[in-house]
């Protein structure tokens, strides 16, 4: 699992690994929930008695606990109030206002699939990219999706490299999973992922991961332009400018 956030409120701290656990694994007993979170037996039927009365959980007949009704009203009361695009589109206006790109993303992975959240492209560019809010995010050609990927857990960027297609989109994609973990480690060793042409010809990428204050991923930045724009002396300076992006929005978050 995550890593495990301790705060002054354990019992708050330990309702939140049991959710979380339920939202990677589905129903599971309180037993399995116990052995994989490190939480005591007796804690967890404590626990998991009050978040039942919540409506957090719901527990079957067979003793399973599941994810419960009051999680999607609140989930759902959140979505409607808090509008990821007023954290990060002023950070992305001033991404894109700082030098000639075709468009800039924020992404973010849900489940086993990244996808686009927010697109803003330069007014006036004369060039459209096929990218479009709410579409997924390819893992392999697209510097977004490898950014994304990078930064999962091992057993987590394992499985989805074993599900990914490694069909060449352009000469310069990514062909086979050797080369695309070869890929991810370079990105998490150096900060920061780049598509060269390796989804659409002629464009090219930089990406940079957003994490919040407890130094977990949250989404991604990146900034598209061709390959005249983006070129080679360029990059240093475009990806300080998608990281200085990436500081902004995280100072918000």
């Amino acid at each position: 699992m995550d890593k495990k956030i301790k705060t002054r409120a354990p019992a708050i701290d330990r309702c939140v690994l049991i959710l979380e656990y339920l939202q990677s694994h589905g129903a599971s007993s309180i037993s399995e929930i116990s052995k994989a979170t490190g939480i005591p037996l007796s804690s967890m039927y404590v626990i998991t008695d009050a978040m039942r009365e919540h409506e957090l959980i719901r527990i079957d007949d067979n003793g399973h606990l599941h994810l419960w009704m009051k999680l999607i009203s609140l989930g759902n009361t959140a979505s409607e109030r808090m509008d990821i695009r007023d954290l990060v589109k002023p950070a992305l206006i001033a991404l894109m206002d700082a030098t000639e790109c075709l468009a800039v993303h924020y992404g973010i992975m849900y489940g086993d699939e990244a996808y686009y959240a927010v697109k803003l492209e330069r007014p006036g560019c004369g060039m459209t990219i096929r990218s479009r809010e709410g579409m997924s995010v390819s893992l392999v050609h697209a510097g977004l999706g490898k950014c994304l990927l990078a930064y999962q857990d091992d057993e987590t960027r394992q499985r989805l490299i074993r599900q990914l297609d490694f069909a060449k989109a352009t000469p310069t994609s990514i062909g086979t999973a050797d080369d695309l973990v070869k890929e991810l480690a370079l990105i998490r060793l150096r900060g920061w992922a780049f598509d060269n042409s390796e989804g659409e010809s002629g464009i090219r990428c930089v990406a940079c991961p957003v994490f919040d204050r407890s130094k977990r991923l949250v989404g991604a930045v990146s900034i598209v332009g061709t390959v005249t724009e983006f070129s080679d002396d360029k990059i240093p300076s475009i990806v300080e400018l998608a990281k200085r992006c990436v500081e902004s929005i995280t100072q918000h978050l």
